[in-house]
């Protein structure tokens, strides 16, 4: 099906406007796909995701693999511009945003489950992409977390969002000594990372950014990343990449 947007009043481009936020993507099961290579990597490698591609009629539309049925919505310049968020001038792609799973938390799952609590989706689809580097065994989204889906965050992890083991989890207030697992967190007042044994099985624990830790949160192991005096700290995604490349070379040198 071919529709051509021409008002910003038209429903279906409010509905598109929407999916730049948690709430939007949640109320209409979709999402918004933007970059060229992340449009076309969805298109070859998860074309059934795909609903629709979203251009304007001056765009060349990148080839739809056969046997799939994705309609096209045709906006005016001045609407795709208000879409595009994130400047790309290249056809978005507009696909279902599929429920994740409940996480068990009484699971033991071996290797590490990594949970997040980042508020910013560009840490979240950053930390999403380092522990599929990493082989991570499963990805806990938090509720305090921005939804992987958000524009910044599928950007981010560089189409990693697709192929992660996604959970949904609980808040990180209620993390506790219930997890079936140990947890690790990180922790500016925890034991220096580079000596810390990692379990066979845990669940990595990092801090929200700003705050860092809940006040009492009870984990069994806290470490810490050694800096340079007079650095505050690390962004949270960095710092949680930093302990998944370490937890992965070691459990390589087992």
């Amino acid at each position: 099906m071919v529709r051509e947007i021409t008002s910003p009043l038209n429903a279906l481009f409010k509905q598109l406007l929407a999916l730049e936020k948690t709430r939007g993507i949640k109320k209409y099961g979709k999402a918004i796909i933007s970059g060229e290579k992340l449009v076309r990597e969805i298109l070859e490698d998860f074309p059934g995701l795909c609903l629709a591609l979203i251009s304007t009629k001056q765009h060349q539309l990148p080839d739809i693999p056969g046997g799939y049925e994705i309609d096209l919505y045709y906006l005016a310049p001045e609407l795709f511009e208000r879409i595009d968020f994130h400047g790309t001038d290249f056809p978005l792609a507009l696909i279902k945003a599929l429920p994740f799973s409940n996480w068990n938390i009484k699971d033991q799952v071996k290797g590490c489950s990594l949970c997040i609590p980042f508020q910013d989706p560009a840490n979240v689809g950053a930390v999403i992409r380092s522990a599929c580097a990493f082989g991570v065994s499963r990805i806990i989204i938090l509720q305090e977390a921005a939804n992987p889906l958000l524009p910044k965050a599928t950007r981010a992890s560089a189409g990693s969002v697709f192929r992660a083991p996604l959970f949904n989890g609980p808040s990180i207030h209620d993390l506790s000594s219930q997890v079936g697992v140990p947890t690790v967190a990180l922790s500016q007042h925890g034991v220096p990372i580079e000596g810390f044994e990692f379990p066979e099985s845990f669940c990595l624990v990092p801090g929200m950014e700003g705050p860092g830790l809940p006040p009492g949160i009870e984990v069994t192991h806290r470490v810490s990343i050694p800096m340079e005096e007079g650095v505050e700290s690390l962004n949270a995604a960095v710092a949680t990449s930093i302990a998944l490349y370490l937890w992965r070379t070691r459990m390589g040198t087992k």
